[in-house]
């Protein structure tokens, strides 16, 4: 029997950049949420940067909702492929792809069938505040905070440029050691999929990685306990404040390392009734 929703909550906050470059959708039984990279180069493509297009070509690609998690997946990274090609994107070079993390599920009578890629999150909760995290968890960016941590205690003028070579060897990684959907066909076997019994299920939150609680060890696990506690009292738009507080006392992003002060967030919460 179909779970009946209760509640969706959205949330979707540009943080530091000039663009938001997540996404989010909400298509019937489908939801989804999107965090474009940009290629490590400063161009523009129709006053868009390469992250915002990742995110918007994808998004719009799984906004049709009319084949399997797979199949969107597929099409998505298929037409990436192509409109980087029609734009002249030299996509051998994997530091000028576009590329963007994925996290969906799309909820089938009383289960669902997620899909991820990248560090973007489906967290179920269920009626007694115990929580689960579907998705595997990847931390592919612990040694580049972890370097950037050490170049402020060593009192670098300009950390996150002494940080660059890290972040292009991280990025020359995709699809290497971590998933991502850049337009390679390759990206298709990084893409991890499931299904889980929706039963005893109150809560399912879909969200990138912008909704991670600011952390002071780079190589520790987002604290997902944290996320569900502060959502149960406040809903997504508490986590959101909490997080957004917790940024705005560090500016200079030294107590917790990240790359710019606030991240994009986009944030997807579907409700059920008991």
């Amino acid at each position: 029997m179909q779970r009946k929703i209760k509640h969706i909550e959205r949330i979707l906050d540009q943080g530091s950049g000039r663009l938001n470059e997540d996404k989010l959708v909400c298509a019937n039984n489908l939801f989804a949420v999107f965090d474009g990279a940009s290629s490590l180069v400063p161009d523009l493509y129709s006053g868009k940067t390469g992250a915002w297009w990742a995110s918007h070509l994808v998004s719009t690609t799984f906004f049709q909702n009319d084949a399997s998690l797979f199949s969107l997946g597929q099409r998505a990274n298929e037409i990436l492929q192509k409109t980087m090609t029609e734009m002249g994107i030299e996509s051998r070079d994997k530091l000028k792809r576009w590329s963007t993390s994925v996290a969906a599920f799309q909820i089938q009578e009383d289960t669902i069938a997620w899909l991820q890629s990248g560090d973007s999150q489906v967290l179920a909760i269920d009626a007694d505040g115990g929580f689960q995290l579907l998705t595997p968890y990847h931390n592919h960016d612990k040694e580049t905070l972890q370097l950037l941590k050490q170049l402020f205690q060593q009192g670098d003028p300009d950390p996150h440029k002494s940080l660059r070579p890290q972040v292009e060897n991280v990025r020359r990684r995709m699809n290497q050691d971590y998933g991502v959907l850049n337009g390679e066909p390759v990206a298709l076997d990084f893409l991890q999929l499931g299904a889980t019994d929706l039963r005893g299920i109150s809560h399912l939150l879909v969200f990138t990685d912008g909704l991670f609680p600011p952390s002071e060890d780079p190589e520790s696990q987002p604290d997902f306990r944290w996320i569900t506690d502060h959502f149960l009292q406040g809903g997504l738009r508490q986590v959101k404040e909490q997080i957004r507080a917790q940024e705005e006392n560090d500016p200079d992003c030294q107590r917790y390392p990240r790359f710019k002060q606030h991240d994009d967030i986009a944030a997807i919460a579907v409700s059920f009734d008991h």
